[in-house]
């Protein structure tokens, strides 16, 4: 297996209300990434403009970042050519890798809105490895920059920043310095397709983490009154669902927390996201992790702190009766 580390440059108008009314906000300029072989060196590639069709103005953000001028991106082809030139380049077997989560999301983003095929009808793994260098450096709270990313990893600079292909090679190199073992049981998920069905849905476990992904559901209270949704199962005791010790309860209306504790593995902390995507639907993501049990205390003290300091309303809690995780018996 090879791994693509790409990375996309994208243009949008200065009027961010105009932004927000089109189908395509952020329109894919320029298009590089570095294919690596299974230990991780360097083996081939790809860098090419794209010729805008849908802005034709250059906003002046991404025209003072890129240094780069809508006379340039013209000599470039169009998005649907340099895209097939570049998936054909990236070839099978491949797992893809960006500096954060938002590059293959704005692919297919792009590759729907001009009319090709999808890269697929489900969730796609990928390595976040924004995210990746964050857990191995033991600061996932703090979210850091490209190149401040390379200054902590002391690697040598020798082309310039923030063009698609020298993003995709610093990216690169800090993935080869990776801890493999932290990039294993790192995988992310892009869910601009979300599971078709519940057999499709995501259930990963890696390391002391769990992750489930749901199928796409019309209404929030088809989640909201799902009791396989919310329960929280230990993922080393096939996923068997447990008393919980902290009901769910949350601080706003998307993230929810939770706990519960396995009498042969120990205690589990749980967030509960409640999203609703592009296309109307709506979908829950289940993170789950072992933890030492001062963790499920600092949890029950922001709950109770939460109740203190202010009463819960219809915004702030899950709409419908939280249905309690049954306890199974062996």
């Amino acid at each position: 297996m090879n791994y693509i580390v790409f990375d996309l440059e994208w243009n949008q108008p200065a009027d961010i209300k105009s932004t927000e009314k089109r189908k395509l906000q952020f329109e894919i300029i320029e298009i590089g990434a570095v294919k690596l072989d299974e230990n991780k060196n360097i083996i081939s590639s790809f860098n090419e403009l794209v010729c805008p069709k849908v802005y034709k103005t250059l906003n002046w953000h991404t025209q003072k970042m890129l240094k780069i001028k809508m006379s340039d991106l013209k000599e470039g082809s169009p998005f649907t050519d340099v895209c097939r030139r570049f998936l054909n380049w990236c070839g099978e077997d491949v797992m893809f890798c960006s500096w954060g989560p938002q590059d293959l999301t704005e692919l297919q983003r792009n590759m729907d809105y001009f009319g090709m095929k999808p890269l697929s009808d489900g969730p796609i793994p990928f390595y976040d490895i924004q995210h990746i260098f964050a857990k191995a450096k033991r600061e996932e709270d703090t979210t850091r920059n490209l190149e401040a990313a390379v200054d902590m990893m002391e690697i040598d600079k020798d082309i310039a920043f923030h063009r698609a292909y020298s993003d995709a090679y610093y990216t690169a190199k800090i993935f080869k310095e990776l801890p493999s073992q932290v990039t294993k049981n790192s995988v992310t998920y892009d869910i601009y397709h979300l599971p078709k069905t519940s057999k499709d849905e995501i259930r990963h476990t890696q390391g002391r983490e769990s992750y489930y992904l749901s199928t796409g559901y019309d209404q929030r209270e088809d989640i909201t009154g799902n009791r396989k949704i919310l329960s929280i199962g230990c993922p080393r005791c096939n996923g068997r669902a447990l008393r919980p010790k902290i009901r769910w309860y949350s601080t706003n209306s998307k993230v929810y927390y939770g706990a519960a504790i396995c009498s042969v593995h120990g205690p589990i902390k749980a967030k509960l996201r409640i999203k609703k995507n592009e296309f109307g639907k709506y979908y829950a993501e289940k993170f789950l992790s072992y933890c030492p049990i001062s963790d499920v205390e600092e949890l029950k003290q922001k709950k109770r702190s939460i109740k203190a300091n202010r009463k819960q309303t219809p915004k702030d809690a899950i709409p419908g009766k939280m249905p309690e995780a049954q306890n199974s018996k062996k």
